[in-house]
């Protein structure tokens, strides 16, 4: 009897992963287990929740685990173990800079890192030991299974979000994001220039055009990567300055054609709560930034499905964030 094919997406859409894993005595160690009776090495896995959209990831330091969400939606959760004492993994909003199905590391003996997805300088997602722990040199260790499954859903520019607790997350729409509903005319032209483009591709290690923004209320300014390389660098305004903007990441999905709005994915950083994000208070944090019409118009030119967008109230410059990522966010 011959054998019908299968998709990737279409194995793991119609639930082929689980399929594989009681045929093959379940060595994968996917469990449907609560998030916390999850033992080190289990993991779950569910990406018919949300086929298609942008993907974020946050690691919980405190908890020992990573969720991977799609289109604002948690398709997958696993233990993890961290950087040791002397090894802390950093906290911070990064970006994943770099792929490696396969890397070996230069500095530890040449030792096996599969799956790699790095995020800071040498620290990266890979597969990796798990005892329960943190017991790495920085890296997000994953059990290999689940590695894999990361690796084939990011890009280049996927945000890795590592906090000492767990981080909300929402779904919110926003005319302009950082332009005011006044000039309808306008917002028609800025969110055009989303319309129709897809996320970003990996290609030859890299994607086309992966774009990220960081706006620092201490230093008043506004900062674009493209491709990790910084692309804008501007002063801005921010109304009510002497009030903390507080630290916000918004990761975009696509806009609305039908009310010419952007739809945004909210994190609420180190809640606690995986559904506590205050909708109103990210919207609030936006509407305060004043960024010169110029600025937007190279901006919204660049939005794409899956850019992201970081406020904080730390400077933004080279002491607190490294050459090619986000703003670095110190517990100090």
């Amino acid at each position: 009897m011959k054998k019908a094919k299968i998709t990737r997406r279409g194995f793991l859409a119609t639930g082929g992963v689980a399929a594989f894993i009681a045929a093959n005595g379940g060595s994968f160690a996917q469990t449907e287990k609560p998030v916390t009776d999850l033992k080190p090495g289990e993991w779950s896995w569910y990406p018919e929740r949300a086929l298609n959209g942008p993907v974020a990831v946050l690691v919980s330091l405190a908890d020992q685990l990573a969720f991977v969400y799609r289109n604002g939606i948690r398709i997958g959760v696993s233990t993890v173990s961290t950087g040791r004492k002397g090894y802390k993994t950093p906290t911070g909003v990064f970006s994943v800079l770099r792929k490696e199905k396969l890397h070996h590391s230069k500095a530890y003996n040449n030792a096996a890192m599969p799956d790699s997805q790095f995020f800071f300088g040498g620290c990266a997602l890979h597969a990796g030991g798990l005892p329960g722990y943190p017991s790495s040199h920085g890296c997000v260790h994953l059990p290999k299974a689940f590695a894999d499954l990361v690796f084939g859903v990011t890009h280049n520019g996927t945000p890795v979000i590592v906090t000492d607790s767990r981080s909300g997350i929402g779904s919110l729409s926003h005319a302009g994001l950082v332009l005011t509903n006044s000039d309808l005319q306008a917002v028609e032209t800025m969110t055009g220039n989303v319309a129709g483009k897809n996320l970003p591709r990996d290609k030859d290690g890299e994607s086309d055009d992966a774009f990220a923004i960081i706006v620092s209320s201490a230093d008043r300014r506004l900062i674009a990567l493209k491709n990790g390389k910084e692309f804008i660098s501007a002063d801005i305004g921010i109304e009510h300055p002497r009030l903390p903007l507080g630290t916000h990441v918004y990761l975009l999905q696509g806009v609305n054609p039908a009310t010419h709005v952007y739809d945004w994915i909210a994190i609420g950083l180190g809640t606690g709560d995986e559904a506590a994000v205050d909708v109103q208070r990210e919207i609030a944090a936006t509407a305060r930034l004043v960024i010169p019409p110029d600025v937007y118009g190279q901006i919204s030119r660049n939005l794409h499905p899956g850019a992201t967008m970081m406020l904080t109230d730390l400077p933004a410059h080279p002491e607190t964030r490294s050459a090619t990522d986000f703003v670095i966010m110190r517990n100090s």
